[in-house]
């Protein structure tokens, strides 16, 4: 072989070991670029997942403060002494979950090694969840060694102001957690499109068939992510039990309608209190309780228009806002039609219950223009509506307020004693 055959054979030699070494060269690339999109999607699935965790044990965590409170308030007032004792009992249960909650929260949140921002909620003011916990704890621990040792005793109730500081905490601390994490989904999106957008041109140009079953794997992740994503957004937003709008969801609703001029968007707020709930769940137990609630919450909503909003403000209370709705008479007109929804018979196997529900209308602007000033005014209403009968549906009128505020100034307990009257 001459000189020049030689050398072109060396130099195909060279071109052919520099397309090999290109060729795996682009190979070790995409599939460390699959691996990375794999590793940061999954790692973001796993934080969504804690944070579902956690958003969840908040969320139990208010509730059980809340029931604490209530089966505190329910033993006090019992005359009998077995349903006092029963009442006892769920208080040991309820503050047993509420003990385990707190004890799982904790050990998570070092797991995870939460933020500055987390465990200032937790531990500083003006939230300080872990000392507001540990004290309805120790209070209701004291309160069950003194009711438990003497049934006959006066034994005073925790007061609502217990659980309310341990409801704002856990309120700030799942808002937070989600914040946090929703922030950083954001950041893992941003770089995994960067990562995926890189991978799809490499793969066009090289070996795009060799990689699709990563590909199948990368689009899969991806659709779970956004869907976990869109989850905890509806969780956030939504009542866990019923699906409707929750309380923070309504007053956001409401500050929006009111943002502007309330004139040009004027609306209806109608509050809505189950008579007798308690009852139900004392007789039949929570699990035909949280039944009758769905079952009211379908019957709301399938009753009313779809540009309506519906949520459920808390425990048996349920707000509706009725969008361009003016007058009283419609308003009054709309909350008879969900009365009579409500009064249907509820039938769950062999047990009948007769439901009924007060309703309190307040209209913006005539009666007021702020969401806790609505509310206020359709709670005097909706009190009146119970001073009535129960089961009916009553209007805000100004002569409510003057006569709550004549009661208030006089020492005389007043005929309705809405919350947010007393925290004003």
């Amino acid at each position: 072989m001459d000189a020049n055959g030689q050398l072109c054979d060396n130099g195909t030699d060279r071109l052919i070991r520099r397309m090999r070494v290109g060729y795996w060269t682009a190979l070790l690339v995409i599939a460390l670029m699959a691996m990375v999109t794999f590793v940061l999607v999954d790692s973001a699935i796993s934080t969504q997942r804690n944070v579902s965790r956690l958003v969840h044990l908040a969320g139990d965590q208010q509730m059980l403060s809340q029931r604490i409170v209530l089966l505190t308030n329910t033993a006090k007032i019992e005359n009998s002494r077995y349903r006092r004792a029963s009442s006892l009992s769920h208080l040991r249960d309820a503050l047993a979950a509420f003990e385990q909650n707190f004890a799982t929260l904790q050990s998570k949140l070092a797991r995870d090694k939460a933020s500055d921002s987390v465990r200032a909620i937790m531990t500083a003011v003006p939230h300080d969840v872990t000392f507001f916990t540990q004290d309805l704890i120790a209070k209701t621990r004291a309160y069950l060694a003194e009711a438990g040792a003497n049934p006959e005793s006066d034994v005073q109730p925790l007061p609502q102001l217990s659980a309310t500081a341990v409801l704002a905490g856990y309120a700030a601390l799942a808002e937070q957690v989600a914040a946090e994490a929703e922030g950083g989904i954001a950041n893992t999106l941003r770089l995994h499109r960067i990562v995926f957008m890189a991978m799809m041109i490499v793969l066009a140009l090289e070996a795009i068939l060799i990689f699709r079953p990563i590909l199948g794997d990368v689009s899969r992740k991806t659709r779970e992510l956004i869907r976990a994503r869109n989850e905890m957004a509806h969780m956030a937003r939504h009542d866990q039990l019923t699906g409707l709008l929750n309380r923070k969801s309504i007053e956001d609703h409401v500050q929006d309608l009111i943002s502007g001029d309330p004139t040009e968007k004027p609306f209806a707020l109608m509050h809505i209190d189950i008579d007798d709930f308690k009852s139900i769940n004392d007789t039949y137990g929570h699990a035909v309780g949280d039944a009758f609630l769905i079952e009211i919450a379908r019957r709301v909503t399938n009753g009313l228009r779809g540009k309506d909003a519906v949520a459920r403000y808390g425990g048996d209370e349920f707000v509706i806002v009725l969008d361009g709705v003016r007058s009283r008479q419609n308003a009054r007109a709309v909350a008879e039609h969900v009365a009579s929804l409500l009064g249907k018979p509820f039938d769950l196997g062999d047990i009948a219950i007769d439901p009924r529900a007060s309703i309190g209308i307040a209209l913006c602007p005539e009666d007021a223009v702020s969401f806790d000033d609505l509310m206020f005014a359709s709670d005097l209403a909706m009190y009146h509506a119970k001073s009535e009968g129960r089961g009916r549906a009553s209007a805000f009128d100004p002569t409510m307020k003057t006569d709550y505020e004549r009661r208030l100034r006089m020492g005389v307990k007043p005929v309705a004693s809405p919350p947010l009257a007393q925290s004003a």
